[in-house]
């Protein structure tokens, strides 16, 4: 049955343990239970690295590195500084980093007495030291090399050494290369692939991720019908270029670009074409480039285009949100932790490259003109500096994360600048009066940032294929998806690497990116694993559960239900924003880091109204459709049809079947009690 999914979710993972005890008979704590290929980099995710980072990275971090030492990674640790390398292999007592922990040494480390390790942190590092394997010498000489190049894509939960190097041949489809690499990837990790799913889970996976909804029954049974052997292809292309699609990727990069903020802030992307522009782009197929230089341009050019002023105007005139929320989508990082000093984890995220998002934007300012919200931008001023934690002075320059720097004349100090109409392409406008255009200099620091964002910057199509990755198969490449730094390694590099690549040589064509994976094998799995063992997540071994959004949510089960507007144009007594708006409370997140259902999410499922007016027979609707069945059998098959898309198999059967028969006397309220248990269980609430 598939309610396994319920019986999963509840049951704590297992904690990873060293293999050994640790000196003095401790132990070591819990591991962090999410999957990795390695003990070794789980040991160090949950236990080292934590302990670094609270005690150790003020001094041998991102805003310092005494003694030449940086402990933020495991290749920097065995490079080692000043002295050599930090940690000797097998050997704690012939490591300086354990050395130095011990009372009486000197050094002593951490200096500070009041941020001393506690002895059972030592130990662990104690222990973490004895099991790591010792490197040869060629190996120890290509730490430096390799600390280097940090914004090498090719970051991985595989050492290189271990990785399969493949080139898709010529005449390969880009469906059959991706499942080239992901096989490749099953046969290192030593996982066995479950088989292709059924045409009705197909079907409604389908639909889900490219309608943003189940399909209704009619739709189910006319594509299980079909005998052609392109079936889900042809499927696939209706859906692309069906009304649903757009909507639903409008929904969902509304949630990526810009965030949830309440209903009123959907009413006014509303009016202000943000949706329109969004739904317009992916209908269009618009090329992803182009849609992200609009957004940080905003300056449209056609009516279509209005819309994308929002992105920015929305967040009026806080050129630190504006930089934030460009990081992710441009460079596909985040950002906020450099805001301060450099990113204390990350070797590659720096101060100045936050302060320079900063200034790209700190030259416009929110205007409404006759044609409506725009952004002027100056083009005198936002010469400004930033502090770090060692109290320095730097200008904020053009410096952007994926390494481009753009040059500017700068004034002398003390100089006073004088603007006038000849730096512009449209000039201000004049004495307060309302501009035809907003005023548009000739070296524009939005237009150099669209220009880095856009242009020979692979960092742009790595990101989005991440996402869209995450969307269809559960996962990113790189988790969280808007985190591809060196931290967060990839789990097939080469991969990751060879979409972006097709992707960018394709002119970010979106809809043939999304239809190469939906006609992958990988993302047709069946998501039962083989045996009682669950292969790594990152592995992509089975189709991975996802929960569905909100939107998703509250469509499916109006379709589920068969509810309809009515002549006041309200669904089940309540108007449909008012449904769609209960529904983004209660399950606002989109591509969460890990999910977990809350009490309110239980709650609003029991007990609000809505639930409960959805399930009552009306004209028309299922439970209506139930109650003018005579046999509970018939109306157990009919629900399990309309909610789930498939039969109920004999066990769910014989139980449905006698709930129903033991309340004979109440059918009404039979018939809401089935089908609320069936819209609330873990099979109708996650696309799997």
């Amino acid at each position: 049955m598939w309610l396994y999914s319920s019986i999963l979710t509840s049951i704590t993972l297992s904690a990873i343990y060293l293999a050994a005890d640790l000196p003095g008979g401790a132990q070591l704590p819990p591991a962090d239970p999410s999957p990795t290929s390695s003990p070794k980099q789980s040991v160090w995710n949950s236990h080292i690295e934590p302990i670094f980072n609270q005690h150790c990275f003020k001094c041998h971090g991102g805003v310092k590195q005494k003694g030449g030492l940086d402990l933020r990674t495991m290749d920097a640790i065995l490079k080692g500084g000043e002295r050599g390398p930090a940690v000797t292999a097998g050997d704690p007592e012939k490591s300086f980093l354990y050395k130095f922990l011990q009372a009486g040494s000197d050094p002593h480390m951490p200096p500070d007495d009041n941020k001393q390790l506690a002895a059972d942190q030592i130990l662990i590092i104690q222990s973490w030291i004895q099991k790591l394997a010792p490197l040869s010498a060629t190996t120890v000489a290509k730490l430096g090399q390799k600390l280097g190049d940090l914004h090498d894509s090719n970051h991985s939960t595989i050492p290189a050494s271990d990785r399969v190097k493949w080139v898709p041949p010529a005449g390969l489809s880009p469906s059959q290369a991706i499942d080239e690499f992901i096989r490749l990837g099953w046969s290192e990790r030593h996982v066995e692939a479950t088989e292709i799913c059924d045409d009705r889970t197909f079907v409604r996976r389908v639909y889900l991720d490219l309608a943003g909804r189940i399909p209704t029954l009619q739709e189910t049974k006319s594509f299980v019908k079909q005998r052609s052997r392109d079936r889900r292809a042809m499927l696939v292309d209706a859906l692309l270029a069906g009304q649903d699609y757009p909507r639903r990727m409008r929904e969902v990069f509304d949630v990526v670009l810009m965030e949830r903020l309440g209903e009123d802030s959907i009413d006014r992307r509303q009016s202000n074409q943000w949706f329109d522009f969004l739904e317009t782009s992916f209908r269009a197929n618009r090329p992803w480039d182009q849609v992200v230089r609009g957004i940080i341009l905003a300056r449209p050019t056609s009516p279509a285009e209005r819309g994308a002023v929002w992105f920015l105007y929305e967040r009026k005139d806080n050129f630190q949100a504006m930089a934030e929320a460009v990081a992710p989508i441009a460079f596909g990082m985040q950002v906020k932790c450099a805001q301060c000093h450099n990113h204390p984890l990350v070797q590659e995220i720096e101060q100045k490259h936050y302060w320079g998002l900063v200034a790209a934007f700190n030259r416009s300012k929110t205007v409404n003109t006759s044609e409506g919200p725009g952004l002027m931008e100056s083009a005198i001023g936002g010469f400004v500096s930033f502090t770090n934690l060692k109290k320095e002075s730097q200008p904020a320059l053009l410096s952007f994360p994926n390494g481009k720097i753009i040059q500017e004349e700068r004034p002398a100090d003390g100089a006073k600048e004088e603007d006038n109409p000849e730096n512009y392409i449209v000039p201000p406008a004049k004495d307060k009066a309302t501009a035809a255009k907003p005023a548009t200099p000739k070296f524009s620091r939005r237009e150099q940032l669209a220009n880095a964002a856009t242009r020979d910057n692979p960092l742009l199509a790595r990101a989005f294929v991440n996402r869209i990755w995450a969307l269809l198969l559960g996962r990113g490449f790189v988790h969280p998806v808007d985190e591809m730094d060196s931290k967060h390694p990839a789990s097939h590099p080469e991969l990751l690497e060879w979409l972006a690549d097709d992707f960018e040589r394709s002119g970010y064509d979106v809809k043939r990116l999304i239809r190469n994976i939906v006609l992958t094998r990988v993302y047709q799995l069946d998501s039962r694993p083989r045996g009682e063992s669950i292969p790594p997540v990152e592995a992509f071994a089975c189709g991975l559960e996802k929960p569905l959004s909100a939107e998703a949510l509250y469509r499916s089960l109006l379709i589920a239900t068969g509810n309809k507007a009515d002549a006041e144009g309200k669904i089940a007594g309540h108007e449909e924003k008012r449904i769609r708006q209960a529904f983004v409370t209660q399950f606002p997140d989109l591509f969460p880091i890990e999910y977990n259902a809350s009490l309110q999410q239980a709650l609003f499922l029991s007990n609000n109204p809505i639930l409960d007016d959805v399930v009552k027979p009306l004209p028309g609707n299922l439970a209506e459709q139930l109650l003018d069945l005579s046999e509970p059998k018939s109306r157990v098959r009919q629900a399990f049809m309309a909610v789930f898309g498939r039969k109920p198999d004999a066990e769910e059967r014989k139980r449905a079947v006698k709930f129903l028969t033991d309340r004979e006397n109440q059918p009404e309220a039979a018939v809401k009690q089935l089908l609320w248990a069936l819209l609330t269980g873990a099979e109708f609430q996650v696309n799997h």
